[in-house]
């Protein structure tokens, strides 16, 4: 099956019958062409079909009807593309039109090619409209969905402190372990620009600014600034203009690197390479460190200096090992995201239990990776802690045995925890002896007697 290609849809609003004609021929096949012969028949159709483009003629029943008509169409469809024309030039016509939200312009007289030129130009800036509309959709999306997820007091403090911060141009560098949410937290301090839509946000990773090319990717270069450049280019701080860039891991930036960067922090401007003048900038630095940067100063890599100018706020995201009420929240927010259409992982009390005493190295991090290996390797929707990984139940073992354990006699102690352990399965498995016996890897009659002589309630299944 051909599916054909929808054609741009063109309204043509002009007196003159003839006129409608000839711009048809011009413009051929390549456009689904509409007629309107006044004001108020333009705006009938708009109403009742959308439109790219409104060919507005200025001159119809009275000269002020065309400048009229375009708040009335622009009020029934606000992204079409007006482009107004007229026999004469009258530049008081054209700033007018301009002001009421017109697109274009152009003279009744101009030739079939400049007509055409420009209609595609108008279409190729409404496409890059849309474009950058559904762009920005999306960012305010994603931004929507962002949260730093707890309710431990720690959290409530972070919660309070971005909330302060947010407003504030002053620069910022957010302190914490790798995984604890430091981007997340930087790209909560984004702000929405008058417009409505989102300031922009470079991300950084300043272990991966060589020094070499360090200069290009920052401050951009100029056409023929060196071999290979074929074009200007902008730099990553001209991209962040009237917003935020931001700097990961800022420890592992070199220094030959920290004296530009303290520059352009401070005088708000940058020198493409090659460029005779700067371009004056405006935006904010926010920067992330597991590194304890005093120290770093102390020993030579990190200059002073720039750590001054950067240090102005301070936010300081505690390990999840200090924070181990936020664990179940954390555990349904990852769950919930990492679901895609499967059926959604219950975390049973003890796995949760069991999880709170690992120490998380990896942080956040660590945790999702866990919701994701659980996704893949658990065989049931319910997690109990057999289905959590090795290290997770080793780091609990010793917990839960001396736990339920009072004894410093080893055999007493063995089988305390003989006890435990076989409870423990007894109810995960849903007192169902034969799959202990399958799963466990234990003749029945011996688990039978072990049931038994621990007290453990037995119904055969």
């Amino acid at each position: 099956m051909i599916v054909k290609k929808s054609l741009p849809k063109v309204l043509i609003c002009d007196d003159d019958k003839t006129l409608h004609l000839a711009i048809k021929t011009v413009l051929g096949n390549n456009y689904d062409l509409k007629s309107a012969y006044n004001g108020d028949e333009a705006v009938a159709i708009l109403r009742n079909q959308r439109m790219d483009i409104v060919l507005l003629d200025m001159e119809m029943r009275h000269a002020s009807e065309g400048l009229e008509t375009i708040p009335r169409l622009i009020e029934i469809q606000n992204d079409v593309e007006i482009i107004f024309f007229s026999g004469k030039l009258d530049f008081k016509y054209v700033r007018d039109a301009m002001k009421l939200g017109a697109a274009d312009y152009i003279p009744k007289d101009s030739g079939p090619e400049e007509l055409k030129h420009v209609f595609s130009k108008t279409l190729q800036s409404k496409h890059l409209k849309n474009k950058n509309a559904q762009t920005q959709f999306e960012l305010k999306k994603e931004y929507e969905n962002i949260s730093f997820i707890g309710e431990s007091p720690a959290v409530q403090k972070i919660k309070k402190q971005i909330e302060r911060a947010k407003n504030s141009p002053a620069p910022l560098i957010i302190f914490g372990e790798t995984g604890t949410g430091k981007e997340v937290v930087a790209r909560l301090l984004r702000k929405n620009q008058p417009d409505g839509f989102l300031e922009p946000f470079v991300a950084v990773d300043s272990s991966t600014i060589q020094s070499t090319l360090a200069e290009s990717v920052l401050f951009g270069y100029e056409k023929g600034a060196f071999t290979g450049a074929d074009k200007p280019t902008r730099g990553l701080f001209e991209e962040a203009d009237g917003g935020t860039i931001y700097f990961d891991e800022l420890g592992n930036m070199p220094l030959e690197i920290q004296n530009k960067l303290l520059r352009v922090i401070q005088e708000k401007e940058v020198m493409r390479i090659g460029a005779a003048k700067p371009i004056d900038l405006e935006f904010r630095v926010i920067c992330a460190t597991n590194e304890d940067l005093e120290s770093w100063i102390k020993q030579g890599k990190f200059r002073e200096d720039l750590y001054q100018r950067l240090n102005v706020l301070q936010i300081t995201l505690p390990p999840l090992r200090e924070r181990i009420e936020d664990i179940p929240l954390l555990l349904n927010h990852f769950t919930e995201r990492l679901s895609e259409g499967r059926p959604r992982l219950n975390f049973l009390p003890e796995a949760v239990k069991q999880i709170q005493k690992y120490p998380f190295p990896g942080n956040i991090r660590e945790l999702e990776n866990l919701v994701m290996y659980l996704y893949t390797m658990c065989d049931s929707q319910d997690v109990s802690p057999l289905d959590l990984p090795p290290k997770y139940q080793t780091a609990n073992s010793a917990g839960d045995v001396a736990g339920g354990i009072d004894s410093s006699n080893f055999y007493a102690a063995v089988e305390a925890f003989e006890k435990i352990y076989l409870a423990k399965q007894y109810d995960r498995m849903g007192a169902n002896v034969s799959k202990m016996s399958q799963e466990l890897g234990m003749d029945r009659s011996y688990l039978h007697s072990k049931l038994k002589n621990y007290g453990i309630h037995m119904t055969k299944k």
